[in-house]
């Protein structure tokens, strides 16, 4: 089989927006040490619209001046280390200030493909070329903050003027809705990647696009139940590197985890990663052609780390082949 492993390379969401260096630089190094013997190599999806403000209030800001060298320092020691860069963006970073040595984030501009299209298309626009002369190459792949992507109309508009011609957004059947997230995926195909073109769910030979599906599996609660455990009694290796603060998931979302069966994305994510050898059997079981995996950088810790490793290791050994998606 061949596996994807994608990282969204990017601060936090919540109040504490967390620093560059222990939730971007630190881990992913870390990641990339444990998945580097086995020839592992990952596609970052980096949070271009950060990269952008970074760029816009430097000269205002000595710290975000250094912030700044210091991710396009990353982002391009990355790049020679033989790591597929692409684009991801957040768009509430474009409208967030920088008030008293903190961001201040505005979530109420969250989804791109709710904005009138002239603002979208800036945004998306001003993000992309800026990460583009960066990495010194045109990003050509995408994957959307909080996987929001529809309608998907006004997202493969952007797409086409950009010059994106793969999306890594989708998981397929889940269904998501709050105050900034919303996306409805029941009816996409899952297992390899498929063309699409109107709508992102409905796979179509003609379609201008490639969809590169998250690979899902379904977890018991009590999965949940052990993780639960491990943060009461703070089991060592446990916490991650990141110093930021995620966005609070909602009571119904954790009610359903801890009672029944759920479906979850495949992922390295600190105490996650503990199923990702069990997501992967699952997709084997099912004769999907793709295993895609999600991560997270600022959500890595030791525990993660070790695992990752032998993961790739064992897969090594097994035949499997580690793509990036510039290889799809």
């Amino acid at each position: 089989m061949r596996i994807l492993l994608t990282l969204d390379y990017e601060l936090f969401l919540g109040e504490r927006t967390g620093s560059v260096e222990r939730c971007l630089v630190e881990p992913t190094r870390r990641l990339a040490e444990a998945a580097g013997p086995a020839g592992a190599r990952f596609t970052l999806f980096v949070d271009a619209t950060y990269l952008y403000r970074l760029f816009e209030l430097k000269a205002d800001y000595t710290a975000l001046d250094a912030e700044y060298r210091r991710i396009v320092s990353h982002l391009r020691a990355l790049k020679a280390a033989g790591h597929d860069l692409q684009l991801h963006i957040h768009p509430h970073w474009h409208y967030s200030t920088f008030e008293n040595g903190r961001w201040r984030l505005d979530h109420t501009r969250y989804k791109l493909c709710d904005m009138p299209f002239e603002e979208a298309r800036r945004i998306f626009t001003s993000a992309k070329n800026h990460l583009d002369e960066v990495l010194g190459y045109a990003t050509h792949a995408f994957r959307a903050g909080g996987f929001s992507t529809q309608p998907t109309q006004r997202l493969t508009a952007l797409f086409a003027q950009n010059g994106i011609r793969v999306d890594s957004s989708v998981c397929p059947g889940q269904r998501y809705q709050s105050p900034q997230q919303t996306y409805d995926y029941r009816t996409a195909p899952e297992g390899a990647a498929y063309r699409f073109g109107a709508d992102i769910n409905v796979p179509n030979p003609e379609g201008a696009f490639t969809e590169v599906p998250i690979s899902m599996h379904t977890v018991s609660p009590l999965f949940y139940w052990k993780y639960v455990a491990t943060r009461l009694l703070k089991v060592p290796g446990m916490r991650p590197w990141g110093d930021g603060q995620s966005v609070k998931a909602t009571n119904e979302s954790i009610r359903e985890r801890l009672t029944r069966r759920t479906v979850s994305m495949a992922t390295i994510d600190g105490f996650k990663i503990g199923a990702l050898e069990s997501a992967y059997q699952a997709a084997r079981r099912r004769g999907d052609a793709l295993f895609c995996v999600i991560g997270h950088p600022k959500l890595a810790n030791p525990y993660s780390v070790r695992e990752l490793s032998r993961f790739c290791e064992l897969h090594k050994r097994t035949g499997d082949t580690f793509i990036t998606i510039s290889e799809i």
